[in-house]
């Protein structure tokens, strides 16, 4: 009989020391995946307007040659906001609403991801395959009528500083201008009036985020 207890209590000890081990291992990782976490955080605050401006010129120089394999046409011109917008513009996206512009009102540190660089893709009417100079005056209240076939799909695509790329399809049903997709925060940083009327998802493309990943991190 004390045999059998002696066995039951090494083996509860046992079962203590397996649990604890493993619960120490949970630990670690859990720190160490918040310590990378609040690394990426920090590089996301401190990507300075020069750097953003090179990670942009990168995007661009990936997405021409990206757009010519896929038959579409790529500008940059995706956002656009009136003059008498003074909050900051943000779109809606899986993960919290991300910053497009900042004007301080309210500013970064209310939002939990920030756009990097923002394209969108389509279809010419100007057989234009890759980069369109073409769209590069486009204006606000014209939309893509003069480069785009808008019997097709346009795509917006989001790089922000998490390492995701998101997206939003608008169909042919849509009126689709630079500011769509979109929407401006107010002087108190709330929504008095209208949030943005889509939602951006995560893109699918496994190259296309993995080249955004990869430029990010040099």
């Amino acid at each position: 009989m004390q045999h059998k207890f002696k066995y039951l209590s090494t083996f509860i000890i046992l079962i203590c020391l397996i649990s604890g081990c493993s619960n120490e291992s949970t630990e670690k990782k859990e720190t160490q995946h918040k310590m990378e976490t609040n690394e990426v955080k920090a590089k996301e605050i401190e990507l300075s307007d020069k750097e953003k401006d090179a990670l942009k010129q990168k995007v661009l120089n990936y997405v021409d040659q990206y757009g010519e394999e896929k038959g579409l046409a790529i500008s940059n011109r995706y956002f656009s906001s009136s003059e008498h917008t003074k909050g900051d513009g943000y779109a809606m996206t899986e993960d919290g609403e991300l910053q497009i512009t900042n004007h301080d009102k309210p500013g970064e540190k209310a939002f939990k991801i920030h756009n990097v660089v923002g394209i969108s893709a389509y279809h010419s009417n100007n057989q234009v395959k890759g980069y369109d100079e073409q769209a590069q005056d486009l204006t606000n209240i014209q939309g893509y009528n003069d480069v785009a076939d808008v019997s097709k799909p346009i795509t917006k695509y989001l790089f922000a500083d998490n390492g995701n790329v998101y997206q939003h399809q608008f169909t042919q049903n849509e009126d689709v201008t630079l500011s769509t997709g979109f929407a401006a925060k107010d002087y108190n940083g709330k929504d008095p009036n209208l949030k943005p009327n889509v939602m951006f998802t995560e893109v699918k493309d496994k190259e296309l985020v993995q080249e955004w990943k990869k430029i990010l991190s040099k």
